[in-house]
């Protein structure tokens, strides 16, 4: 009886075995077929948002090389798309790759989003997001004026980005200034607020970071110091509210008035 049932193990291994070669040399032979090769047509990703290109995903595929060695049967594939989709700097993150044998992929990505524009005098201005990675500028070159008109300017910047486009600014003040604009985003247009300025101010021990808000007429307030997640954030925001209600429009409110630092 054992015999027996070790025999039939054997006879089903080889059989199995036989199976998996044979699978394998079939794969091989089609993999490389049109219908099976990977193209933007059998991929469908998280709804893009209006500032991406319409071609996004041609370009993934095209920057990566997947357009010419994706294969839909390729088992590596899930992985081979989640490395070539966050590479791309419109993505934040790819949260899941679902294969959907034999007809495609679904890819669910976080899109990066653009919360402020970094201005280097003589340089260019860049759009950035909260994160303080640089954005492709070709997020500005259409519609530039309204861009400029959606999203507050940070100035006093002394460094250019150290990397290239989807990669972090490299200096501390970006993303700082880029989450205190992300702060300040619903009360930029109805406080007429149009950019945010780093400078330095003397203390005991050196100098520290110290930000400004302006408006559109140059009006200058005094924030402060600022930090991720800032607790005295809020208050300051009420503070320019009450201000602008006060004297009807910031560009009205004594100098007295415009530090925000201030207990």
């Amino acid at each position: 009886m054992a015999r027996t049932l070790i025999a039939l193990i054997f006879v089903l291994a080889f059989f199995a075995g036989l199976g998996f070669l044979g699978w394998y040399l079939v794969e091989e032979k089609i993999r490389d077929k049109p219908e099976y090769r990977l193209n933007a047509d059998n991929i469908t990703v998280s709804p893009p948002p209006i500032w991406v290109s319409e071609q996004f995903v041609e370009e993934v595929l095209r920057t990566s090389g997947l357009n010419q060695t994706g294969s839909l049967l390729d088992s590596t594939l899930p992985h081979q798309l989640a490395e070539a989709f966050v590479a791309h700097p419109w993505v934040e993150r790819v949260e899941q790759v679902e294969p959907r044998y034999p007809s495609g992929a679904v890819v669910r990505l976080i899109y990066r989003t653009p919360v402020a524009l970094v201005e280097i005098p003589g340089r260019g201005i860049f759009p950035v997001d909260r994160h303080g990675v640089v954005l492709p500028s070709e997020y500005l070159t259409e519609t530039i004026s309204d861009r400029m008109s959606e999203h507050l300017l940070i100035q006093g910047i002394q460094t250019l980005p150290l990397g290239s486009v989807g990669m972090p600014w490299g200096n501390p003040l970006v993303p700082l200034g880029a989450q205190l604009a992300e702060a300040l985003a619903d009360i930029a247009e109805p406080l007429n607020l149009a950019r945010i300025v780093s400078t330095t101010e003397a203390t005991p021990s050196g100098t520290r970071a110290v930000w400004h808000v302006r408006t559109t007429a140059g009006t200058a307030f005094h924030w402060g110091t600022f930090v991720r997640d800032d607790p005295n954030t809020e208050t300051k925001k009420r503070r320019l509210r009450n201000l602008r209600e006060q004297f009807r429009s910031l560009d009205n409110v004594p100098e007295y008035f415009r530090d925000l630092s201030r207990e």
